[in-house]
């Protein structure tokens, strides 16, 4: 039995010293980077959101599965030229502190507005939604249509973007589904997941940390690096199907506000997405720009998934359009 116990000793002692180097570590992140925006207390937990630029209305701006408001650097110095803008770090990513809730639209959504409330922003705001964060942008519409008065969406997921999709693409996302709520966090804590982020061996941050401006790589990579946010990661891939459904019965009983409109789509498939999967989408893409009787769908023939970083032009563009539709409609 002696040659079972060495090596088991060996696993324990190498994810004990990892455990306890990232411990460190994060401690150490924490002192070296300070957050570059405010950082406010709403029921015990902190909050991060970073604000430029003067007028209304103010652009409210959230991020895909992972994303903190370094995804906007690109954009928010140029949408502050012509208007406000907020972004800021969903609970359990960059300065924000985790949350033991479910990571569902419902709870997003709630507490974006309390963030709003308490950072003294007021309504009406133009939302926008990139990858995940679409589903809460949009439900945020439903729910609240007279605080909302215009919105852009840029490549986000949709509640039906499964349905008739391929088979093996629906299995290896439910599997990787899974991988990453009960690995991830493991990875989080035993510091397996900073080794591989500094040394970019994760397929797709590496592809992501590219796109970041070079100033902001290191950044990236640190807050890629938390404890916090491979915990916080898993709970949102395990609620996606529950915000999903939460996006599809609100669709059966509220209509969306009609309000300026622009859908973004990525023009390149990227990361895990095949063609066939990319043209479904943009597909959505456009059944959702409908939803508005002054909705428009645009697809970015030269952008990934990330379209922000990719061609963030596109987004500032957007977003420059449907504020000055929003101050036409105001002067009506």
């Amino acid at each position: 039995m002696l040659w079972l116990v060495v090596p088991l000793g060996v696993v324990i002692g190498v994810v004990g010293f990892g455990a306890i180097y990232q411990t460190l570590a994060t401690s150490r992140d924490r002192r070296r980077f300070l957050p570059p925006g405010k950082v406010v207390q709403i029921n015990g937990k902190s909050w991060h959101y970073q604000i430029m630029g003067e007028g209304r209305p103010t652009v409210i701006v959230d991020s895909g599965t992972g994303g903190t408001h370094l995804d906007w650097q690109l954009v928010q110095p140029e949408v502050a030229k012509f208007t406000r803008i907020l972004t800021y770090d969903r609970a359990g990513y960059g300065w924000s502190d985790s949350s033991s809730k479910p990571r569902t639209a419902e709870q997003v959504v709630g507490e974006l507005r309390q963030l709003l409330r308490e950072a003294e922003i007021e309504p009406p705001y133009v939302l926008v939604g990139m990858s995940l964060s679409g589903l809460f942008t949009r439900l945020f519409a439903y729910h609240h249509p007279e605080e909302v008065a215009g919105m852009v969406l840029v490549d986000v997921a949709h509640e039906r973007m499964y349905e008739d999709a391929p088979v093996e693409w629906v299995e290896l996302n439910k599997r990787l589904e899974g991988l990453l709520t009960h690995v991830v966090p493991i990875m989080g804590r035993t510091g397996l997941l900073r080794l591989l982020v500094t040394f970019d061996s994760l397929p797709m941050a590496a592809g992501l940390f590219q796109k970041f401006p070079p100033s902001v790589r290191s950044l990236a990579k640190v807050l890629y690096s938390q404890t916090q946010f491979g915990k916080t990661f898993a709970q949102e891939s395990a609620a996606v199907s529950v915000s999903m459904n939460q996006i599809e019965q609100t669709r059966q009983t509220k209509s969306f506000p009609d309000i300026p409109l622009i859908v973004l789509s990525a023009g390149k498939p990227d990361f895990d997405i095949t063609q066939e999967v990319l043209e479904k989408l943009q597909a959505l893409h456009a059944d959702l720009a409908n939803e508005s009787l002054q909705g428009v769908h645009i697809v970015a023939h030269e952008s990934g998934h990330a379209i922000q970083l990719d061609e963030p032009e596109l987004v500032i563009d957007a977003i420059h359009q449907v504020v000055e539709k929003v101050h036409c409609s105001s002067a009506a």
